[in-house]
């Protein structure tokens, strides 16, 4: 009888642990989606307010802004990603997007 209560403990421990490691698996996938498409939509020309606007609408990201002499930076990323994947996304001092890429 404790054999059988133990057996059923592990079955269920291990079933969580499997969607648990699914859960995780898709998350980090649609996050590195995310950094991805979004860096791509950050062409030259792009005003500030509207990739802040569309940097808003993200479930996996989160950003930051540097600003500096010639403009501000913006930094979008993932915190699943522990920081090894990046969009950034430089302005000049007209807030309008100079360069964006996938670091």
């Amino acid at each position: 009888m404790q054999a059988m209560k133990r057996s059923i403990l592990f079955d269920i421990v291990s079933i969580c642990a499997i969607a648990l490691l699914i859960v995780i698996t898709f998350s980090w996938i649609e996050a590195r989606k995310e950094v991805i498409y979004l860096c791509d939509n950050f062409v030259p020309g792009v005003p500030k307010y509207s990739v802040e606007r569309q940097l808003n609408s993200t479930d996996f990201l989160m950003w930051d802004t540097v600003f500096s002499a010639n403009g501000s930076r913006i930094d979008a990323y993932s915190p699943l990603h522990l920081g090894g994947m990046k969009c950034r996304v430089e302005f000049n001092k007209i807030d309008i997007v100079v360069y964006s890429g996938v670091e």
